[in-house]
């Protein structure tokens, strides 16, 4: 099998959207008809029956640098995706062609490279989580060597990569979107209801917008963010996604400290109130906060004595340094101070040589206490030296004679004594100028040790204060007292505070102290009203700080009734409360929300189209469990990279042929029995380009996402005899459009749906369902909503309108809900 490397690090924006828009989200041939040669489009169509696969493309390279390994591509091959040192995926090359024009389309074009125009489809994908460090060690690659160009590896790499990840041939899924007989059996692949990292709403601006607000250095803290939506709006996955994009927000600004405009050291903590929801929210909120802001314990982390004693054999050298300076400073300036001045500057002092040529032996004498070994090597070198130069050189002390000869006294007396004071004054001057740059060093090393000792000193505190809070007894006998969670907050501030100051003062070239603290609150919505409040009043008092940011994302009608209802004294109606002029005296909870919260924020509505969007990607990319605990993305053209049993020996072969041609099996025994190794359900594109229309009926992304797992679960129960007329053709609507109509009216309003189910099930069998749906009275609006979504989608295709169709799968469908399962059949 030839094995490719294909870099491409997610980390950057730009690889990041062309990985959800092609891979993420696989593309859908007929989009893109027009641009696809007819050979190509018909081979895609055959491989993929879905109608969609995930795509991906290299470019040329500067002078065509990447075409000797793009030649090699060929259908077959594996691929693997690299980027920020790890494989995440690794998938078979179904199919590969060239097209400039759908790659600029797809992705766009570089104004210096072109565009990805060698395009390959990918099936059979893998998720993997391996760091290039344990591949360098698997093929004994230097441990330099990075995957930094489109690349395959050679026959024995190959070969140990094959192996070693257990690579399986890709198998195209037969026609019909199920498994002939005797295959293995089908797994839903249904989602979890947890927050998404991933933008499937087109949320990304106000995500940006709100991230860089938390971030900013201009934003001044104290801030809170009310984060409002209904249930399953999606608050938590906006959360997680303002919070990521903090993250790198900071990792900028920590690259550039002196040009970011975002502060580099932020500090998220994110706290589920739902789990606290009991009568400990308060210590539980702040030990949580404590816990998280503490330093995190590793190997290499000094203990605190260790630390102790670094900090004062720190403040040891910096006294040390200190002292010289200062004795330093003072004989310099007594020396100065004895020269004479005026038009007897030029002569000098007499006494300023000796003063500093005692200073200078003073200093001579401290580095000799300090640094007698460095001098002692010298002084090895100069002997050896002398001693080798005296061994070649025996002429030397003729020479010497010579010299001393020449240079006898012959000058004037006066030009003698004129040359001994230009000798004084100059050796005075380079003795000052000596000095006065070691004195210039010796500030600079007490300014470094400041530095060094500030941070020490700050990094203690802050360390020991946040360790002593994080400990699990702190809290234990507090529980409820406001007051010492309000003077340990303060102290938070001000060890935060202080620790800034000295790392500021000191100019340090270290990251700066903990600036800034992003709190995300979330599932308030959850909690009884009691709780709610205690959060609040909690969110209240971290206000006082200057210090944090907090986000609390909650549902504003559950918001507005818990105040209401904890308060409903003091938020008593002016009507039923004598003495009020008017209902300007009476407060309300919005105006407690109005003082807490600066900013509230409402989640943007789910729109038709991005539940289009949303749920498309839900049923093109499962979490499926594959081998190895990797993820399997269910529209990747084909099935799951299941393991296939191996083939029987020639030998037990023959064994079975013959045992069972001399002893006949009974009849039943003939019937295979169920596969352990099930595969994943592939949906057809038009189950998937119908249900992506469902969006007027689901409200919620949660809601959405429960429309694709009760269909998913609905889909798998059909029999593979009926699952032509389930899925239809293009002239012939399948029953899929009802079972899709049904499940999204019973997510999107489920208080209605037993209603317009027993409506359904009493109205003629001959007539139109859009006529049932529109004889239920005013009072059940869902049904005239569901026949406005049938007859809108008339218009772009055929819809199944029997009645009797609907009758048959709303027993069947009731199942699948509280409201509905009394009428279950």
């Amino acid at each position: 099998m030839r094995i490719f490397m294909q870099p491409a690090r997610r980390s950057d924006r730009i690889v990041e959207r062309h990985y959800q828009d092609t891979i993420v989200r696989p593309v859908v041939f007929d989009d893109h008809a027009d641009l696809l040669d007819p050979a190509t489009l018909q081979e895609l169509r055959r491989l993929f029956p879905g109608g969609s696969a995930a795509m991906w493309g290299v470019m040329p390279g500067k002078n065509g640098a990447n075409l000797p390994e793009i030649r090699k591509m060929e259908p077959g091959a594996w691929v693997f995706f690299s980027g920020d040192k790890r494989l995440y995926l690794g998938a078979t090359i179904a199919a590969t062609w060239r097209s400039p024009q759908l790659a600029e389309r797809l992705w766009g074009a570089d104004p210096d490279s072109g565009t990805w125009e060698y395009m390959y489809a990918l099936a059979g994908l893998r998720d993997f989580d391996t760091p290039v460090e344990e591949l360098r060690d698997l093929l004994g690659w230097k441990t330099t060597r990075n995957i930094m160009r489109f690349q395959s590896v050679n026959t024995a790499e190959a070969d140990l990569l094959e192996q070693h990840f257990s690579l399986k041939p890709y198998t195209p899924q037969p026609p019909g979107g199920h498994s002939p007989a005797g295959q293995p059996s089908m797994l839903a692949g249904v989602h979890s209801d947890t927050a998404s990292g991933e933008d499937l709403l087109n949320n990304e601006a106000d995500v940006e917008m709100l991230a860089q607000l938390v971030a900013a250095t201009v934003t001044t803290p104290p801030l809170a963010v009310a984060l409002l939506g209904e249930w399953g709006a999606g608050k938590s996955s906006f959360i997680r996604q303002m919070s990521s994009r903090v993250d790198q927000l900071a990792a900028l600004a920590a690259e550039d400290p002196a040009h970011g405009a975002f502060t580099a050291s932020v500090r998220q903590v994110h706290f589920n109130a739902w789990h606290y929801s009991d009568e400990q929210v308060w210590s539980g909120l702040v030990d949580h906060l404590f816990r998280a802001l503490a330093p995190a314990p590793e190997p290499q982390t000094p203990s605190p004595q260790a630390t102790v004693e670094e900090r004062e054999r720190r403040a040891a050298h910096l006294a040390r340094l200190e002292n010289d300076q200062q004795q330093l400073d003072t004989r310099l300036a007594r020396t100065a101070q004895e020269r004479p001045g005026g038009f007897l500057s030029f002569a000098g002092s007499p006494l300023e040589g000796p003063r500093l040529l005692y200073t200078a032996g003073r200093l001579v004498l401290r580095d000799l206490r300090y640094g007698w070994l460095v001098l002692a090597l010298w002084l090895a070198v100069l002997v050896g030296t002398c001693a080798v130069g005296l061994w070649l050189s025996s002429w030397l002390p003729l020479l010497l004679g010579a010299v001393a000869g020449i240079a006898a006294p012959v000058l004037p007396v006066l030009r003698a004594l004129k040359a001994s004071h230009t000798q004084h004054t100059s050796l005075t001057g380079r003795l000052r100028a000596l000095l006065e740059k070691h004195q210039r060093t010796l500030a600079e090393n007490v300014s470094a040790a400041r530095a060094r000792l500030a941070e020490a000193d700050a990094a203690v505190r802050l360390a020991d204060f946040l360790t002593e809070r994080s400990a699990p007894e702190t809290y234990q006998h507090y529980r409820g007292l406001l007051g010492t969670v309000h003077h340990d907050l303060v102290q938070l501030d001000e060890r935060l505070r202080e620790a800034r100051a000295e790392w500021a003062g000191a100019h340090s070239r270290q990251p700066p102290p903990l600036e800034r603290i992003v709190l995300y609150i979330d599932d308030l919505d959850r909690c009884p009203p009691a709780r709610v409040v205690e959060v609040l009043a909690a969110v209240h008092l971290m206000l006082a700080l200057p210090l944090f940011v907090v986000v609390v994302a909650v549902d504003p009608r559950w918001l507005l009734t818990s105040l209401e209802h904890h308060y409903r004294d003091l938020f008593a109606s002016h009507d039923s409360t004598p003495g009020w002029a008017d209902a300007q005296d009476t407060a309300t909870p919005l105006d407690y929300l109005d003082k807490i919260f600066q900013i509230p924020f409402a989640v943007p509505p789910t729109t038709q189209e991005k539940a289009a969007r949303l749920i498309r990607a839900l049923l093109t990319t499962p979490d499926t469990p594959g081998p190895e605990g990797s993820v399997q993305p269910a529209d990747s053209g084909g099935l799951p990279d299941a393991e296939e049993p191996e083939a029987p020996a020639p030998s037990t072969a023959s064994a079975s042929a013959s045992a069972s041609a001399s002893e006949p099996e009974p009849a039943g025994d003939l019937t295979p029995g169920p596969d352990p190794t099930p595969v994943q359900l592939q949906l057809e594109e038009a189950e998937i380009a119908f249900m992506s229309q469902m969006g007027g009926l689901t409200r919620t992304p949660r809601a959405a996402k429960k429309l694709v797992n009760l269909y998913r679960l609905a889909r798998i129960g059909v029999d593979p005899g009926d699952l032509a007329a389930f899925v239809g053709t293009e002239t012939t609507p399948g029953e899929h459009q009802a079972v899709q109509i049904l499940l999204a009216l019973l997510v999107g309003s489920p208080d209605q749906a037993a209603t317009v189910f027993r409506h359904i099930l009493e109205a003629p069998s001959t007539s139109k369902i859009t006529e049932a749906l529109r004889d239920l009275p005013a009072d059940v609006p869902a049904g005239a909503q569901t026949a406005d979504l049938v007859e809108q989608l008339t218009t772009g295709r055929p819809v199944i309108m029997d009645t009797a169709v609907y009758q048959q799968w709303c027993p069947k469908l009731a199942r699948f809900s509280f409201y509905t399962r009394n009428l279950t059949g």
